[in-house]
C-alpha cells in the first residue's frame, strides 16, 4: 500500500516538473523574441541596406541638365530640387531696349565692388533712365520687357525683383514725346550691328556717336534719386507709380545716409574681387 502511494507521489512530482520545464521554456522564448528583439535588428539592418542601395542608384543615374539665362550669359548645370541658392530664377530678358542689344541685360562690369548694386537697378530701369539726363519736359513710362508695350497704372508697393517691366524716359521732339527704343532707332542699331565688322573705323566711330548722341557725360548719381525729400528726387516717384510706403523706403534715412556718407565704398582687401588670387600669385 505504501509502495503504491510512493509511486503516485513520484508521478505527481514528474508531472509538476514537466509543467515547470514547459513554462520556463515559454518564458525564455518571450524574453528572447519580445524583449531583447534579436530578430527585429536584423530586419532593420536589411532596411538600411536597401536605403543605401536606393541612394546609390539615385547618385549614378543620369543627371537632368537645364539651361539658365543669367542675363549676361547662359549656363548649363544639373537640375537640383529645392536648391538653397534658388538656382533657376532666370533673368527676364529685355527684348526691346535699344542699349541691351549691345550691352546686355546686366551691363555694369567695370567696378567689381559695386557692380551688383548697379545691376540690381538695371533689372527695372532701362539704361536711358540714368544715362540720359532730362533737364525739362521730363516724362517716363513703364514698358513690358517681352512685348515692348507700354504698361499703365503701375502700382509699386515693394522692391521690383526680376521685374517684367522697365522704366523708360521719353524724348521730347517738336512738341511730341517719342520713345528712345522707337522702331526707327531700333532699325538703325540692327543694321549698324550687321555691318560693324566690315566698315572703316571712321564710319564705326560716327555710327557709335550717333547712337550715343543723347547719352550724358555724367550719369544720374544715387543721391539724386535717393534724396532727402520727394521734391528733390530726380525721378518723379509718385507720377511713375510708386506708392507712399515704397517712396518712404526709397527716401529713408538708411538709404539716403548710405549714399551721402559713403561716396566711396571701402571694402576689406580680402573681400575685394580677385584679391586672393593676386595675393597667392605674389607669394609664389
Amino acid at each position: 500500500m505504501s509502495g503504491n502511494k510512493s509511486s503516485l507521489i513520484k508521478k505527481v512530482y514528474a508531472l509538476i516538473g514537466i509543467v515547470i520545464l514547459v513554462y520556463s521554456s515559454y518564458i525564455v522564448y518571450v524574453l528572447v523574441t519580445h524583449i531583447w528583439h534579436f530578430e527585429k535588428p536584423m530586419q532593420h539592418s536589411q532596411d538600411i541596406i536597401s536605403e543605401e542601395e536606393k541612394l546609390f542608384k539615385e547618385m549614378v543615374k543620369e543627371k537632368k541638365m537645364v539651361e539658365y539665362n543669367l542675363g549676361y550669359k547662359v549656363i548649363k548645370q544639373e537640375d537640383l530640387e529645392n536648391h538653397f541658392h534658388h538656382v533657376g530664377n532666370e533673368v527676364i530678358h529685355d527684348n526691346f531696349n535699344l542699349c541691351i542689344k549691345c550691352h546686355g541685360d546686366i551691363p555694369h562690369d567695370k567696378n567689381k565692388a559695386i557692380r551688383a548694386f548697379l545691376n540690381m537697378h538695371s533689372d527695372f530701369f532701362s539704361c536711358e533712365v540714368c544715362h540720359i539726363r532730362l533737364e525739362k519736359n521730363k516724362k517716363f513710362i513703364w514698358y513690358n520687357k517681352k512685348d515692348g508695350k507700354e504698361v499703365k497704372n503701375s502700382n509699386i508697393k515693394a522692391y521690383l525683383s526680376n521685374s517684367e517691366n522697365k522704366l523708360l524716359p521719353l524724348e521730347y521732339i517738336e512738341g511730341k514725346y517719342e520713345r528712345y527704343d522707337s522702331d526707327s532707332k531700333n532699325k538703325f542699331v540692327e543694321e549698324f550691328r550687321k555691318v560693324i565688322s566690315e566698315i572703316s573705323s571712321d564710319k564705326k566711330s560716327q555710327g557709335l556717336k550717333l547712337i550715343h548722341r543723347n547719352v550724358s557725360k555724367k550719369p544720374i548719381s544715387c543721391d539724386e534719386c535717393h534724396s532727402n525729400t520727394l521734391q528733390q528726387s530726380y525721378l518723379p516717384l509718385s507720377e511713375i507709380g510708386y506708392k507712399e510706403e515704397r517712396i518712404v523706403q526709397i527716401l529713408s534715412n538708411e538709404v539716403v545716409g548710405m549714399v551721402n556718407k559713403y561716396k566711396e565704398f571701402y571694402i576689406p582687401n580680402f573681400l575685394k574681387p580677385g584679391t586672393i588670387n593676386h595675393e597667392n600669385s605674389d607669394k609664389k
